[in-house]
């Protein structure tokens, strides 16, 4: 009778962990990474897998990225996305599970050689909302010496004026670049990238350790599986999140919102 009643709390346990439902605090609409129209993108459905090895499932709710840390920190949520490790604050950090790439863009037949960030400043520029906020002092300061600069909230309006010669130089993600390119049936092999920012690694926060803990030890089972560069191809059709560990160790830093 002991040995039954244990098995049926075993199996009532195991039946409450897998309906087990995280909330989750992620930013706004951001192709690839997160669509809104249809609760898509590479972030989402990284995430959910990652909850899945952790026997429970994602309830999204999506604000500005600004307000991330704070919503969580008031009990919002059990864990929120985050860019940026800020030691100060009671919360534990995941190992990085997003790796962001900004660059800057040309179109090849420009042949425009850029290696630096005073190399831009003759030309027009185009940037992400907040770029010269969020990409280092340095390129704030060459940003405020340009002529001709500007930052846009809607990134598609960045390709658009690449291609049609508006502007000579965009600066974004390399993986939302080449996903507004695509809706032009034009392929990123066609520009000329700089990379001169240092990959902006994601992290998820949580309020407690044990629920840090256990995520990361689903995230490690997602990164050593086939479905992680089945998710990559997916979405970005190339695999360009590889974590080492120097990336997991190293400080995250602010990304393109």
């Amino acid at each position: 009778m002991k040995i039954l009643l244990s098995a049926l709390v075993l199996l009532i346990s195991s039946v409450a962990v897998a309906k087990t439902t995280l909330t989750v605090l992620v930013g706004l609409d951001k192709p690839p990474y997160i669509n809104l129209t249809d609760q898509s993108g590479y972030e989402l459905d990284l995430l959910r897998l990652v909850l899945k090895h952790m026997g429970a499932e994602a309830q999204f709710l999506h604000v500005p990225n600004a307000r991330l840390r704070d919503l969580l920190l008031e009990g919002k949520a059990d864990m929120a996305s985050l860019q940026k490790v800020d030691p100060s604050q009671p919360l534990f950090y995941s190992d990085p599970y997003i790796q962001y790439q900004n660059i800057v863009g040309s179109l090849k037949i420009r042949s425009i050689d850029i290696r630096r960030f005073m190399d831009m400043q003759p030309y027009t520029v185009v940037a992400f909302h907040n770029a010269h906020r969020l990409l280092g002092d340095d390129y704030e300061t060459s940003v405020n010496a340009m002529e001709s600069y500007q930052e846009l909230a809607n990134q598609s309006q960045q390709v658009q004026m690449l291609l049609m010669s508006r502007c000579d130089l965009v600066v974004a993600d390399r993986n939302i670049l080449n996903y507004y390119l695509q809706q032009h049936e034009r392929s990123i092999d066609e520009l000329q990238l700089a990379r001169l920012f240092p990959p902006s690694l994601y992290h998820a926060a949580f309020r407690t350790d044990v629920l840090r803990q256990r995520f990361d030890r689903a995230l490690a089972e997602v990164l050593a599986s086939p479905e992680f560069n089945a998710l990559q191809l997916k979405y970005f059709g190339e695999l360009n999140q590889l974590f080492s560990e120097e990336s997991a160790a190293a400080p995250a830093t602010a990304l393109a919102d």
